[in-house]
């Protein structure tokens, strides 16, 4: 009898066991994979950020191409607040031919965009008096058999006269 027992514990227990690193966050973040779930999300000033709502296209989408720029990429994701109010975080770069990080600002290899209806700010580095201040942008697995493109990032914007941004925890897990 306490063999059975044993047993169904045991069992019990590996049954309603699940890995760590499947499971997101405590913050709610998506977990941080490397297997092209296309899964996205970072914690905008501490607070939780992930693609949600739809205007008519994907809230979440990748573009790589390896021949384009020596391998370019565009990532982009957005969430629609309540009508009219959205937010978009776009991240592009090119010179990208495997997994590596990059230290921001890194202007000739990375850039990015972040729109904040929110806030009534749009941080775009093409405009002079928007910076990136510091983070990176970690690149940990470009699959080009599989077309698994993932890893993590932070960035912190300013802009004179806006509200500073720091994104961080930032994961990304996409196939293109």
């Amino acid at each position: 009898m306490k063999k059975i027992i044993t047993a169904t514990l045991i069992l019990t227990v590996f049954c309603f066991a699940e890995c760590k690193k499947n499971k997101p966050d405590s913050n709610g973040l998506p977990a941080a994979t490397q297997e092209g779930k296309n899964t996205f999300g970072f914690l905008l000033n501490g607070q939780l950020w992930k693609p949600q709502g739809n205007n008519g296209t994907a809230n979440l989408s990748l573009y790589y191409d390896a021949a384009i720029a020596g391998g370019g990429f565009n990532l982009a994701a957005y969430r629609i607040i309540s009508t009219g109010v959205r937010q978009r975080l776009t991240m592009f770069g090119d010179s990208i031919q495997y997994a590596q990080r990059i230290v921001l600002p890194n202007p000739n290899k990375f850039g990015a965009i972040f729109r904040n209806d929110v806030l009534g700010c749009d941080y775009d580095i093409a405009d002079t008096i928007v910076k990136i201040t510091g983070g990176y942008f970690d690149l940990k697995k470009l699959d080009k058999i599989n077309n698994i493109f993932s890893g993590e990032f932070e960035i912190k914007f300013k802009k004179a006269g806006c509200e500073d941004v720091q994104i961080s925890q930032g994961r990304f897990d996409m196939k293109f």
